[in-house]
This record gives structure tokens, C-alpha cells and sequence, in this order.
């Protein structure tokens, strides 16, 4: 059951304290014409304001139960927490009615001061180039001049070993296919990898979100943090659809930023506290090619490492945060577990069976405290893995080819 605390709605619309108001306002006045709710959405019907038509109202929640986005048929949704009144703005003149006036050319709205004029005396060498380059980079603030002159990233989707999805299905070849059965056929076999390729795209993806070809290799398949929603959905749904093709961008959502600005303070209290190594790593690729995983790190030759920080438990201690519903950990037999039916679950061991590991250290930090775990490879999650492929190829194969990635 959904369970969205009046905390997290606040600090949804922290910046927006007038739509709260008008949120109460409406559900005071009777508009509130239905409610339903499950796991991770809330849907409503709410009556316009000051029309006589009916909106549906969609929230979606995260892992934790906290607003992840929202959706709305009202046409105006898209600027409503923008909306102004008449007396919210300055005057201003009326503005002109755009005339089909020929745009200049930058020549003509910027011509040289004198005919022959140019700014520099001489062309700079390359070390007076390399040397300008490195001073704004070392400014340490943006600036324009600095991202353009930026080299290109030097591997590109072409040197990578592996074909990333939409290499496959733009190709003539692949378009010309007719049938479904066919192109299945045909997109399993460009997409599948050996172990030696497994390996050098985890080293080439290496850096993960700071490194394009990690983004590259992961759009289109199904990746380990997705696991868990898979393989514990009741009834497949258009926004869960949506959410595993990434069409949802969550970098806004602060849960997740919470979790990826403070993930190095959790790398840096695991290797104080065991003294051992994290190793930075990419993306891990199932050998069909259709699945993926990527750990925080590799801890020496038979371990990989999953770091989490909860942001709904950040102000509590290991202790306060399990007397909270959604938090990861639970208690049995005197010790401290991950719950087998929780998403971070299936997503450890998807990194453990896909980079031929035993076991995962898996550490949840927060402002007050932090924990390590062991938690060691299950061997009867195997038979998940044909689960998530089957449900690639039933569910998210036909979206991506139809063009919805």
C-alpha cells in the first residue's frame, strides 16, 4: 500500500508553498472525485477549479515512498506552478506581432570595424593554446571557452565491443526485417557478448555516470537496479514501461541526488572501517547482451560493493531508521539482514551472478551512522535471470522498436 507522508509532499513542493494551498483548498471544497493507490502510484480525479470538466492526477513514488514525479491532463499542468495572475507581474508595452522580416546573417548584424580587421595579431601556437586550456581548467569555475575546447571523449560507441541497442535496430539491415520472431532473432544475436567482452566493457565503461560509453551501453537494456521492480510487479503497467526505458528523468529527484552526492562519504567510512580497497568499475553485461549491472565497485577477486543512503532515513542511526517500513534492513534472529523481498535484493545478486562474484558488501550510510553487511551469492536466484529476459524481450523489446526509446 502506498503510504506518502505529509514530510514528503512538503518537501516535494518546498519551493511552491502556493500550490499546497491550493491542493487543501481543493480537497476542503469536495473536488477530490476519486482515490486510488498501490505500491508506487496514486491516482485521483480532481474537479477544475472553474470548469465543469474532470482531470486525472497521477503521483509516482520511489523505492522509499517519496515523490518521484507527477502527471496531470490538465493542459495547463506543464506551467501550473508558474502561474500568474494579472497583478503577480510588472506592466509592460504590448509586444508587436512578429512581421516575416529576413533574419540577418551574423556577418550582417556584426560586421568587422574595418574591412581586413581581426582580433589577433597572429595565430596562437598549439602550445599556447594547450597552455591557455589548462588555466581554465584549473580556474575552477565553469566557463564556455573552457567546454569548448574540451576534447572529445575518446571512446566512442564505435570502438566499444559491443553494439549498443539502438546501433542494432537502426541499421538497414535490421529495418528491412519483417516479422516479429525475426527481428528478436536477429537483434539476440548482434546483442550477445562472451565473457572476454563482458570484461572489456567493464573496464571501458568504467566511471559510470562521468564516462558517456557507460550511458550508451545501458540505454535499452534492463539494468540490475531495475531488478527488483521486475520481478515483484503484480500487473505491468504504462509508467513502469516508462521508467525502465528511462523516459522519466529522475537526476531531479532528491532522493537519487542524495544518494549520488554523498556515495563517495559511504566508499570512504567502508574503507576506513575494513581497511580494504574499493576498485571504480562499469557495467557488467548478462551473455545474452539484454541485461546489465553495474556494483559501486570491486573489492578484491571475489566481492563486489553496493552503497546506500537513504534519504528518508538520513537524520536517523542504523537503529531508529528499522522502525521505518521502507528501510532495507530488518532484524532476524538477532542479526541485521537485507530484506530478501526488498529491490536492493535482486540488484546485489544480479552483481554477483553477472560479475562471477560470491559475495557483496553492502553498506548503508546516513548522517549518524553506517553499516557493512556480507551478504553472499544465492544460488537459487539463478532461475530469475531467464524471468528478466523473458520479460526484455515480452515487454521492452516491442516499446523499443516501436520507437519509445
Amino acid at each position: 500500500m502506498a503510504a506518502l507522508s505529509i514530510s514528503s509532499l512538503a518537501s516535494f513542493f518546498v519551493d511552491e508553498q502556493k500550490s499546497l494551498t491550493r491542493g487543501e483548498n481543493h480537497y476542503q471544497s469536495n473536488h477530490i472525485e476519486s482515490f486510488f493507490y498501490n505500491d508506487s502510484v496514486i491516482r485521483g480525479e480532481v474537479h477544475a477549479s472553474m470548469k465543469k470538466k474532470i482531470y486525472k492526477v497521477t503521483i509516482y513514488l520511489d523505492e522509499e515512498k517519496a515523490i518521484k514525479s507527477t502527471d496531470c491532463e490538465c493542459p495547463l499542468f506543464i506551467h501550473g506552478i508558474y502561474k500568474l495572475s494579472r497583478t503577480d507581474i510588472e506592466c509592460q508595452w504590448r509586444k508587436r506581432k512578429a512581421t516575416n522580416v529576413p533574419l540577418p546573417s551574423v556577418q550582417e548584424m556584426f560586421p568587422p570595424a574595418k574591412p581586413g580587421y581581426r582580433a589577433l595579431s597572429r595565430d596562437p601556437s598549439c602550445e599556447e593554446r594547450s597552455d591557455f586550456f589548462h588555466k581554465l581548467k584549473n580556474y575552477g569555475k565553469f566557463t564556455g571557452l573552457y567546454w569548448l575546447m574540451s576534447p572529445e571523449p575518446e571512446t566512442q560507441s564505435g570502438s566499444l565491443p559491443v553494439a549498443t541497442v539502438d546501433e542494432v535496430i537502426f541499421q538497414e539491415e535490421f529495418l528491412q526485417l519483417q516479422g516479429a520472431g525475426v527481428q528478436r532473432q536477429y537483434f539476440l544475436e548482434r546483442v550477445k557478448v562472451d565473457w572476454r567482452t563482458i570484461e572489456d566493457v567493464s573496464r571501458l565503461t568504467s566511471g559510470q555516470r562521468d564516462n558517456p560509453s557507460w550511458q550508451m551501453i545501458r540505454k535499452g537494456r534492463l539494468t540490475a537496479s531495475n531488478f527488483g521492480s521486475v520481478l515483484n510487479v503484480k500487473r505491468v503497467t504504462p509508467s513502469l514501461i516508462k521508467r525502465l526505458l528511462g523516459e522519466y528523468d529522475l537526476s531531479r529527484v532528491k532522493a537519487v541526488q542524495w544518494g549520488v552526492t554523498n556515495e563517495s562519504e559511504a566508499l570512504k567510512a567502508f574503507t576506513m572501517k575494513t581497511g580494504l580497497a574499493v576498485v571504480e568499475t562499469g557495467v557488467w553485461l548478462h551473455e545474452s547482451g539484454v541485461l546489465g549491472a553495474s556494483p559501486d565497485g570491486l573489492v578484491g577477486d571475489e566481492s563486489v560493493l553496493e552503497a546506500k543512503c537513504p534519504y528518508t532515513q538520513r537524520d536517523m542511526t542504523i537503529e531508529e531508521a528499522f522502525e521505518s517500513n521502507n528501510f532495507c534492513l530488518e532484524k532476524k534472529d538477532g542479526k541485521t539482514v537485507l530484506k530478501r523481498d526488498h529491490v536492493y535484493w535482486h540488484q546485489v545478486q544480479g552483481h554477483m551472478y553477472f560479475t562471477k562474484r560470491k559475495k557483496c558488501f553492502f553498506v548503508v550510510w546516513t548522517l549518524k551512522d553506517f553499516i557493512v553487511l556480507e551478504i553472499q551469492r544465492d544460488d537459487g536466484w539463478e532461475v530469475r535471470i531467464q524471468e528478466l529476459k523473458d520479460f526484455y524481450l515480452k515487454h521492452l523489446f516491442p516499446k523499443i522498436i516501436e520507437g519509445e526509446l
